[in-house]
């Protein structure tokens, strides 16, 4: 049974992988949390600045894709998580090789998706939305001379619209929701915004996000 079809054997490997990247990280800190943290919660960790969060991610996903070098969801987060890495780089020459190199990983993981990816879960979704998403997430926080600010927000409208993200609860889909609220006011598209907004609102009142997204809509 390969990898790519085996999904306990892929979260059991990812927890392994991760909980050996981050045991000294643990270990430094009196005050830590004990229970186990996800590839996912890094990764968000990650896209919010914390490089510690970001080197777990980039070591941790590096390791598996020597042994499964075209597995999508791998491929995809390799490719947003050095994105992140080109964001906190200070030198130019290496946020150009590490922009690059992550969106050469982004668009490989689209490329590799599949029938099959939709209907895989993860992470409370399927794995193809799933994907469809840290790109599309990644592509609208891409610097302007790059031009594929148009391409994810076109990735986020198609997402937001389709009837197979509804079909979701809303927690596993809020950071998709808050992601495309974000982008439509940066591309100055303010009505699209409160329009997504107003529907966190209907879906999940109180939930963090719904609350961020209607406060910066109440800015716009």
């Amino acid at each position: 049974m390969t990898f790519k079809n085996n999904l306990f054997g892929r979260s059991l490997i990812l927890a392994i992988v991760v909980l050996t990247s981050i045991f000294p990280i643990w270990f430094a800190q009196v005050n830590a949390d004990p229970a186990p943290r996800t590839l996912q919660d890094f990764f968000i960790d990650a896209s919010s600045g914390e490089s510690k969060a970001r080197e777990v991610v980039l070591t941790s996903v590096a390791s598996l894709l020597r042994q499964y070098p075209n597995d999508p969801l791998l491929t995809a987060y390799y490719g947003s998580t050095l994105s992140m890495k080109a964001r906190d780089s200070w030198f130019p020459w290496k946020q150009k090789e590490y922009i690059e190199l992550g969106f050469e990983n982004l668009n490989k993981s689209l490329m590799l998706l599949s029938i099959d990816s939709y209907s895989k879960p993860y992470y409370g979704l399927n794995e193809g939305i799933f994907i469809r998403s840290i790109a599309a997430i990644t592509f609208v926080n891409s610097p302007e001379h790059l031009h594929q600010k148009e391409r994810g927000y076109e990735m986020l409208k198609h997402m937001m619209a389709s009837e197979h993200l509804q079909n979701y609860p809303f927690g596993p889909q809020a950071w998709i929701h808050i992601g495309a609220v974000e982008a439509a006011l940066d591309m100055k598209e303010n009505d699209m915004a409160k329009m997504w907004a107003q529907n966190m609102q209907k879906l999940a009142p109180t939930h963090p996000m719904t609350k961020k997204a209607l406060s910066l809509t109440s800015k716009a």
